[in-house]
């Protein structure tokens, strides 16, 4: 079921900035292995002591989360919540049970066990924005945050909620970081094109980073008074025959590139009338996981909304040709495509 809404406002933090504006300059150390946010800015109306011992995930969460519900001007009556993430706060979890291990269950700490479970960030945005009216983490892999926007559109569509703050953040950890090293993924070394499916090899990736996005979803009927920022709707790759200006991929040289391989060479071959550009999102933000896909929507909005301009990155042999080299004047639709590790595709359309 196509399942369009409106999307009211945005928000979101990463390496780079907190405005959409940050997104569109590769960074100078987009090659680095590690990119980490150097701080959260103030959230209006909450005081600093109270976000000291939470997450960064979670702090990351309320700060792009407070910034779309102010865009939106939406207030919470009839608002539902989603989160995805895929690791969750593996610092705060690391630190409870190192102590649980070493000193015994009595200097294992409470607040380390409440700020590191699954649900820390959606019952912090949830408390803060006194959003009642229910939601769900949703776990998942490299193509989560597009899934959740997806979750979202379709709740809308069945009057389930007027409208949806949707959201995705990961935070940088050590010990995750050290597992994928040891599995030879996102080493850091950039790859020379994209996609590029794993070298058993190398350990070749965009570097690992961190930072969060949301997005208010409306239905497109309660947009009186202004016209959305744009369009969003899901789209199931296996019918999709349209075609856009602009296509938005999460590859990054990691496990999921061989599947975007495939679905954006499939993707150009069933329209060879239309050859639009190609933008890679992980360049401008590393590896972000779950969080990945919501920011190449950030990407996908900014540029329909915007008319805004994303840096080119060199293709896989077997995409050149197929894909324009640069975006021919302003786009009146982008399309984003992610994969997870396991295969799974999700995709969206975002029109004016």
């Amino acid at each position: 079921m196509n399942a369009p809404a409106g999307i009211a406002g945005v928000g979101l933090i990463v390496p780079s900035g907190t405005l959409l504006s940050s997104l569109r300059t590769l960074p100078q150390e987009a090659r680095r292995e590690v990119r980490l946010v150097e701080s959260v800015p103030a959230i209006p109306g909450m005081a600093a002591n109270d976000m000291r011992r939470m997450s960064k995930l979670t702090r990351f969460s309320l700060f792009a989360a407070s910034q779309a519900m102010a865009a939106s001007g939406r207030g919470s009556q009839g608002t539902g919540l989603f989160v995805g993430i895929t690791h969750g706060s593996t610092a705060h979890l690391l630190e409870f049970h190192d102590y649980l291990f070493d000193y015994g269950p009595d200097m294992a700490s409470p607040n380390s066990f409440s700020n590191g479970v699954t649900n820390a960030p959606l019952s912090s945005v949830s408390s803060a924005f006194k959003l009642t009216d229910g939601g769900t983490t949703i776990l998942g892999y490299e193509n989560n945050g597009l899934a959740v926007l997806d979750y979202c559109a379709q709740a809308i569509a069945h009057s389930e909620y007027d409208a949806c703050l949707a959201g995705s953040s990961e935070e940088y950890a050590a010990v995750v970081h050290d597992a994928y090293r040891a599995c030879g993924w996102h080493g850091g070394e950039a790859p020379a094109y994209l996609p590029f499916p794993r070298d058993p090899g190398g350990n070749r990736g965009m570097g690992v980073s961190e930072g969060s996005a949301f997005f208010v979803l409306q239905t497109l009927s309660s947009f009186t008074n202004r016209k959305p920022l744009c369009r969003f709707t899901p789209v199931d790759l296996n019918r999709y025959k349209d075609g856009a200006d602009v296509v938005v991929s999460g590859a990054g040289g990691g496990p999921q590139d061989r599947f975007e391989l495939a679905s954006l060479k499939r993707l150009a071959e069933s329209n060879p009338g239309k050859k639009p550009s190609l933008v890679f999102s992980k360049p401008l933000f590393g590896e972000t996981f779950g969080l990945g896909s919501m920011l190449s929507a950030l990407v996908a909005c900014d540029i329909v909304a915007n008319g805004a301009d994303y840096p080119s990155f060199p293709l896989h042999p077997q995409l050149a040709g197929l894909f324009a080299p640069r975006q021919d004047g302003p786009a009146q639709s982008a399309l984003v495509v992610a994969a997870g590790r396991n295969g799974q595709m999700s995709a969206a359309l975002f029109e004016k």
